[in-house]
């Protein structure tokens, strides 16, 4: 035997494919030599409650980044040091692409089992870490209209959904004023105040397909900050253009900055999202915390050569 496994899957994840991949991973765990322990989700909070209700060798989370979100704040908030992975079953899955782990289920446990756990920074804003990034802004706008979205579309469109969604939603909303006192990576202060659709604070490069801060690294003690100004709607559609292209970087009026910790206000408040999972609106304060949660990741994880 090779030890014990707690096995957390999202029975929704994937347009309610998850269920299904609950019964084969652990199939596939216990034919390597593993004892499993299988939670099925049931709702936010559930995945925490797991991690913390139940004591295992490693710790598995199938799913999405939503799930991950929530299990990684049930081992932070106990202290305990037990390896993380995460098996992508959800639509994002921005963190499974950033780690290069594999998107079909069986393929991505071989990886993990073969890996090894790498201890990650993480951010925390509003009393919970995240591992992709902090969204102020128009995103966080579309993460609360995606509440909306039914099992069948997210199975059937995967992906298509958020994008169809930002564009159906980016008439409605309103930029904002935006203030933001940062602390830079060499300890100096900065502040920048600009109109402003979206802030990122970000622990990861690629976000969604677009490398929105393309220096950014999960283990290097810092987090990445981007702003995108608006003046028109117009700009919207014109700085996501540039980013898909990665001009952005170029802009004078964008700013790109790699930080220990920020306070961001905006006149008036606006939505804020925590991997994918809408949270508290502004002012939000975040920091970086170097080295936090012990992750399971492929040996040829692209972001940690």
């Amino acid at each position: 035997m090779k030890g014990s496994v707690l096995l957390i899957v999202n029975p929704h994840a994937g347009g309610g494919r998850g269920e299904k991949w609950a019964l084969r991973l652990a199939e596939e765990l216990k034919r390597r030599g593993w004892q499993v322990q299988t939670v099925l989700t049931k709702g936010i909070g559930s995945a925490a409650q797991a991690v913390q209700s139940h004591f295992a060798d490693l710790i598995l989370v199938a799913g999405g980044d939503g799930v991950f979100h929530d299990a990684i704040n049930g081992l932070w908030k106990q202290g305990r040091k037990t390896p993380i992975g995460l098996i992508p079953i959800g639509t994002g899955n921005v963190f499974a692409a950033n780690m290069g782990i594999a998107s079909h289920p069986i393929k991505a446990l071989e990886q993990l089992l073969s890996g090894e756990p790498r201890w990650l920074d993480v951010g925390e804003a509003h009393g919970r870490i995240f591992h992709c990034s902090l969204g102020v802004g128009f995103d966080a706008f579309v993460v609360a209209q995606m509440e909306t979205v039914s099992k069948p579309q997210k199975r059937l469109l995967g992906k298509l959904v958020y994008i169809l969604h930002a564009l159906r939603h980016s008439l409605r909303y309103k930029w904002s004023h935006v203030q933001i006192k940062a602390k830079l990576a060499d300890g100096t202060e900065k502040v920048w105040e600009k109109d402003a659709w979206l802030v990122l604070v970000s622990n990861l490069p690629d976000y969604g397909g677009v490398k929105v801060t393309p220096n950014a690294k999960p283990d290097d003690g810092l987090l990445d900050l981007c702003l995108l100004p608006s003046h028109s709607k117009a700009d919207y559609f014109r700085f996501a253009m540039l980013g898909l292209l990665g001009w952005h970087l170029h802009h004078p009026e964008v700013v790109i900055a790699q930080i220990r910790a920020a306070q961001v206000h905006s006149y008036p408040p606006v939505p804020t999202q925590m991997d994918g999972e809408l949270a508290p609106p502004t002012p939000v304060t975040v920091r970086v915390i170097p080295q936090a949660i012990p992750v399971l990741l492929p040996t040829s994880s692209p972001l940690l050569r």
